[in-house]
């Protein structure tokens, strides 16, 4: 009669098993049903149409601003200061007076070389007469016009020492700082102030590495600044040197730049972008599509399903450069990518390869 009391355990085993996984099948069914109810997971993002565009080649390159026209004004003479006609760093005029200098001396000289001059023009004239009754030789008519010239010229280098006495602008520009005040004493050859042009027309001067040594005059290249905040702005090669720096090998170029509301001074550091190839045709999207891991650089393309809705493939790219936040893709070394194609771009670092994607309206 033991195998019956087995029998009634085995039996009493397996139907609490069996009750037990039925429980759990319930519990199961019951789980993946409350899943189903859920949406699909889907992100969103904003997207860009890839569209043609044309590119070319450049080569940055550092350059040093420097103006059109500058120069270190000196007083030739010594002596007193007794006029300063300029503020220190202002703006001046051509012809404008900058600076007098003491010259009492030289005009109370003046006045006695204009007496002498007109003794020395009354015995010309009194010579002259007598020369023409043969009452005087002509060596005596001679010596008094040359004593003349000689009074002429005494007066010619006083009028020339006075001149150099006082300092003029020779063009229009900015003056540098000075220390100068009335009643100093200046020695010859002393920096009165260093004048340069209008900063709105400036020079860029650049060297250009010897592999490209055949740009041509008359190139347009951009130049810009972050630092400065200047956006990339047209500029003309207007000059090349005529050889290479056997130091360097660079030759050296210079462009000018014009800007309509915007000053550069000089010996700012600015960046050339110099053309050096031939224009190429690619696409242009913002860096914030771009993505990279270990196998390289992709990018999200959306693509319609069979419910018409959108949803991501990852697709490798080829960025050829990156201007600012723009990418500059070459559409022939990226395979899966068409002109028309949407893109995903803010957002797209939270997609993955078939993701449910919803487009935000407000299109890059």
């Amino acid at each position: 009669m033991r195998w019956r009391a087995w029998l009634l355990t085995f039996v009493f085993v397996f139907s609490v098993i069996g009750l037990l996984g039925f429980v759990k099948f319930n519990q199961v069914m019951a789980a993946i049903a409350f899943g189903n109810s859920f949406p699909e997971p889907s992100e969103t993002v904003k997207v860009q149409t890839l569209s043609e565009s044309n590119w070319q080649p450049t080569l940055n390159i550092a350059g040093s601003v420097l103006p059109t026209r500058s120069l270190e004004i000196r007083n030739e003479l010594e002596g007193i200061v007794t006029y300063i006609g300029f503020a220190s760093g202002g703006k001046v005029k051509a012809g404008q007076v900058l600076l007098k200098m003491q010259v009492d001396d030289e005009l109370a000289q003046l006045d006695a070389i204009d007496a002498e001059i007109k003794i020395a023009e009354l015995d010309v004239n009194r010579f002259e007469k007598l020369l023409e009754q043969r009452a005087s030789s002509r060596d005596q008519y001679d010596r008094a016009k040359a004593q003349l010239a000689v009074a002429n010229a005494r007066k010619r280098s006083l009028e020339a020492i006075i001149a150099k006495k006082t300092i003029v602008a020779p063009f229009d520009g900015q003056a540098g700082l000075h220390q100068l005040e009335v009643g100093a004493f200046l020695s010859g050859n002393t920096l009165v102030t260093k004048l340069i042009s209008d900063t709105k027309t400036v020079w860029v001067d650049f060297n250009i590495p010897q592999a490209y040594s055949n740009v041509e005059v008359g190139s347009v290249l951009r130049v810009s600044s972050s630092i400065l905040n200047l956006p990339p702005t047209a500029a003309k090669l207007i000059a090349v040197d005529q050889e290479i720096s056997t130091r360097s090998r660079n030759m050296r170029a210079r462009a000018e730049l014009t800007t309509s509301d915007f000053a550069l001074k000089p010996g700012a550091i600015v960046t050339v972008s110099l053309p050096v190839g031939n224009t190429e045709t690619v696409a242009r999207l913002p860096t914030k599509a771009i993505r990279y891991d270990a196998f390289g650089t992709y990018v999200f393309k959306l693509n319609k399903d069979e419910n018409d809705d959108y949803r991501a493939s990852r697709q490798v790219v080829k960025v050829i450069t990156t201007e600012g936040e723009t990418s500059v893709l070459k559409l022939s070394e990226s395979p899966g990518l068409e002109l028309g194609d949407t893109i995903a771009t803010q957002g797209s670092f939270k997609l993955r390869n078939d993701i449910l994607v919803y487009v935000d309206d407000g299109r890059e």
